[in-house]
């Protein structure tokens, strides 16, 4: 078997309804707002980095034309040799080189590798060695064409041996004669522009850059010894796969970004390498910073969430619980709710549906008071006539027996039963009055069966004036009489004891020692339906259910009896407060 569903309520769904809403939204523009800001970065990160690659060309192609044109200032000086000695023009190209720390040598050879102009005193190779060196072979056979050959360990002189960068260039130079002839211009540069050009560069924390030839070969490169020492491995074939451009690839496990420009006069191009992960450090920055307003964002949203949902739903459930308490029964006060137009209505459309139930329960229940004076009235007119036939029946008996005294005391007696009786038309007397009205009741009995029987009548203290109906003790004691008293042979006795219960009773018992009965008889003699022979048992059901009727089922007559031995009878009352006699009864 399923279980039903406990239904949400509509706190709960409102609250969930406005989090889901805002907390989506918010949702969506944080990640539009990532994407854009993340997109931003990465464009930014790679401007900045074309730019410092950008800015590093320019300054090597401005280095490469100061070097140019040192050249072709020694292509000039070489065509003047017949107005300026081999020694001049040696001691002028020889103050251009001291100026230039990045400049180590300048030499002008002829096509056989023998030296004309030579800005150092140092000993040169053979000539064999020199037209075999690389700088020497691409140079030859290109007049106007120049070449910038890598790094390279120089070959020209015995005694040292530096890492240069050589330009070479084959041009026409005046020989003694006064002809022009063939030569091949060198320049040797060390690293140090190049190295500061490239560390200068700054790309992130651990980015650089690095230059490559035409062949894919490294010309200079910020980790060459490492390289060397195979401690530090570069992506040299996606390199060469650009002239020129930006991509992005994972080499050993780090994202690059990669920007390649190419250097004009050299033939080199730049390749510059930075991380992803150092370019978007910005980025995990910003994502730390929206996580923790995306998070006080979702906090702030259910909490206005919880807010607005207990606003709208407050009087929904004000209404609710009226509504409950209503259904337990309380229809105390207007159910009433403020809030929205549409709760407001709804309260006062039930408003008057509680004020027309309320208003109908009290015509209810002042047509139960009715009834039930009705039927008190009813039942206290089965009892007095009941008694009057019965006290007329003895006076009548006395009359036939000449027993004139007896019948004026008699009549007397019963008109002051009839004056209690009646009590200015109250239902309510003193229990003082009620055993005076017994009294009389008994007096006139006594004289009837001629002192067949005897009565006390006892009553704690401070009880006289407590309240009760009137007319409940002498049914009870006319039932001893004429069912048990009167078929005694000896003497009767019928006691009446008045005395208080806990918790908050007044008990009225009656005693007799009279014929008793049985059990079945006892059982029904109470029972509206029961059919009791003579009338046996009226007068003690009509007061049974006067008290009942009066103050409910939890009072009423509680009776014994014992065949051949007596009857006993306690009428249960509730104590009240004290009340006056009524004026003008006297005993």
């Amino acid at each position: 078997m399923s279980k039903q569903k406990h239904p949400h309520s509509i706190k709960t769904i409102l609250t969930f309804a406005i989090a889901f809403v805002s907390i989506s939204f918010t949702l969506l523009i944080s990640a539009i707002l990532y994407s854009q800001f993340s997109s931003t970065i990465r464009e930014n990160a790679t401007v900045s980095t074309r730019e410092i690659v950008r800015q590093v060309n320019a300054n090597l192609n401005y280095y490469t034309n100061d070097i140019l044109t040192i050249a072709g200032y020694a292509r000039d000086l070489s065509k003047q040799t017949n107005e300026l000695s081999r020694i001049e023009i040696e001691r002028r190209l020889s103050s251009i080189v001291d100026s230039r720390q990045d400049i180590v040598c300048l030499l002008l050879f002829d096509l056989e590798g023998n030296v004309l102009l030579s800005t150092t005193d140092a000993p040169l190779r053979s000539q064999e060695e020199m037209v075999k060196q690389t700088w020497f072979t691409r140079a030859l056979g290109g007049e106007g064409n120049f070449y910038f050959t890598g790094p390279h360990v120089q070959q020209l002189f015995t005694s040292s041996y530096p890492w240069v960068i050589t330009y070479s260039q084959q041009i026409s130079y005046t020989d003694d004669t006064g002809e022009l002839s063939q030569g091949l211009l060198l320049i040797d540069m060390n690293f140090r522009t190049v190295s500061e050009l490239s560390q200068s560069a700054k790309l992130g924390a651990t980015g650089y850059v690095y230059f490559i030839d035409n062949n894919g070969k490294i010309v200079y490169h910020p980790y060459q010894q490492l390289i060397n020492s195979d401690l530090f491995s570069e992506d040299l074939d996606s390199a060469q796969e650009y002239i020129f451009g930006t991509f992005t690839n994972t080499f050993e496990g780090r994202q690059r970004l990669v920007i390649i420009d190419t250097v004009n006069n050299a033939r080199w191009r730049i390749v510059g390498v930075a991380f992803m992960d150092e370019l978007m450090a910005g980025l995990d920055q910003y994502t730390a910073v929206m996580l923790i307003v995306l998070g006080f964002c979702i906090i702030i949203t259910i909490l206005l969430a919880r807010t607005v949902s207990a606003y709208i739903s407050r009087p929904i459930r004000e209404l609710d619980r009226l509504m409950n308490s209503v259904e337990r029964g309380d229809f105390s006060a207007p159910p009433t709710v403020g809030g929205n137009q549409e709760v407001a209505a709804l309260s006062q459309t039930f408003a008057v549906m509680v004020k027309r139930i309320r208003q109908l329960m009290d015509d209810i229940v002042t047509s139960q008071e009715m009834k039930r004076k009705f039927e008190l009235d009813a039942l206290q007119a089965k009892i007095n006539p009941h008694f009057l036939y019965n006290t007329l029946d003895s006076v009548v008996w006395m009359a036939e027996q000449n027993d004139t005294e007896g019948v004026i005391t008699m009549i007397t007696s019963l008109a002051k039963l009839f004056r209690i009786s009646i009590s200015k038309g109250r239902d309510i007397i003193t229990i003082g009055e009620e055993l005076e009205h017994v009294r009389n009741y008994l007096i006139i009995q006594q004289i009837r069966y001629q002192d067949k029987f005897e009565f006390s009548i006892t009553m704690e203290e401070g009880m006289e004036n407590l309240p009760t109906i009137k007319l409940i003790i002498q049914p009870i004691v006319e039932n001893a009489i004429y069912h048990g008293i009167k078929y005694l042979q000896e003497m009767g006795h019928i006691d009446i004891k008045v005395f208080k219960r806990k918790p908050g009773a007044v008990v009225i018992e009656v005693r007799d020692n009279g014929v008793g009965m049985d059990e079945q008889k006892l059982s029904n003699i109470l029972s509206f339906d029961g059919v009791h022979p003579k009338g046996a048992g009226i007068g003690v059901r009509n007061v049974h259910q006067r008290i009942q009727l009066y103050y409910g089922s939890d009072y009423g007559l509680e009776l014994s009896s014992e065949l051949d031995v007596g009857t006993l009878v306690r009428l249960v009352l509730p104590e009240q407060k004290p009340i006056q006699p009524i004026k003008g009864v006297q005993s």
